[in-house]
């Protein structure tokens, strides 16, 4: 069945009105009719099997027939506190990210950072951030819907990630970021000396393209944020987005391979 995002406020009385974008791809694109069902999620965590009632202009309205919460989110908080890259390359982090299981996705200014994007630019960049996490949450069975929020600098983003530690308590979470020197710590195996199961959310800190600078490395260790390597290449900085989502949820349980 094809699947719709509405807002939690076009679902009253057990009856869903599809409006907009989604009413014009349902009657003009689909050619659905009363009698046909589609599936509709409002972000909140639940999904409804719906039979469409009735079209009218510029509304289309079903009935819930099944409301349930299927099994596609990750048990852990996981926050991705994304360098800002260069061009595009975050709508493709976004789309990724998003389709791995991340909860949140926040931007970061580092020293390093090329694109500092003016405020009135950012709010239709914010728009669009968020329309494609939509998306990849329509398209990988999602119910809850990862914010993409304004992006902060590096300092911001390090006292935010200390407010979420300390709402979850140090021991129940776990904090790393990327660099390219680093050469003891593996993330792999340092997942090994938590105990998983036991952790309730996960920071991820990952530079731009030119990498974090030494100052920010040591700021990142006085915050109790560990450092990581990935490997023997280095990778780009998208690309590391996405590894790093893809051996995080493998180690808790959501990947099966």
């Amino acid at each position: 069945m094809h699947r719709f995002l509405v807002s939690p406020e076009s679902i009253k009385d057990n009856t869903v009105y599809i409006t907009g974008e989604d009413f014009k791809h349902v009657v003009q694109v689909l050619r659905f009719k009363a009698g046909d069902r589609i599936l509709v999620f409002d972000g909140t965590g639940l999904e409804y099997e719906t039979e469409l009632v009735s079209v009218e202009k510029g509304k289309v309205t079903g009935k819930i027939v099944k409301a349930y919460a299927p099994d596609t989110e990750a048990k852990k908080t996981v926050i991705l506190f994304q360098g800002m890259p260069k061009t595009d390359k975050m709508e493709l982090i976004i789309q990724k990210t998003v389709e791995l299981g991340v909860s949140r996705i926040v931007p970061v200014y580092t020293r390093y950072s090329v694109v500092r994007e003016k405020d009135g630019k950012i709010e239709s960049k914010l728009d669009r951030w968020n329309r494609i996490s939509r998306e990849a949450c329509k398209q990988s069975r999602r119910v809850l819907v990862p914010t993409v929020e304004r992006p902060v600098d590096y300092h911001q983003a390090l006292r935010m990630w200390k407010e979420i530690e300390s709402n979850e308590s140090a021991a129940c979470s776990l904090a790393v970021f990327c660099y390219e020197n680093e050469d003891k710590n593996c993330f792999k195996e340092l997942l090994k000396c938590y105990n998983i199961d036991y952790i309730r959310a996960v920071g991820i800190f990952i530079g731009p393209e030119g990498g974090f600078s030494e100052e920010e490395v040591q700021l990142a260790k006085d915050y109790d944020i560990i450092p990581v390597g990935l490997g023997k290449r280095i990778l780009r900085t998208e690309t590391a987005a996405i590894a790093v989502l893809s051996i995080i949820m493998h180690e808790m349980g959501e990947m099966r391979v």
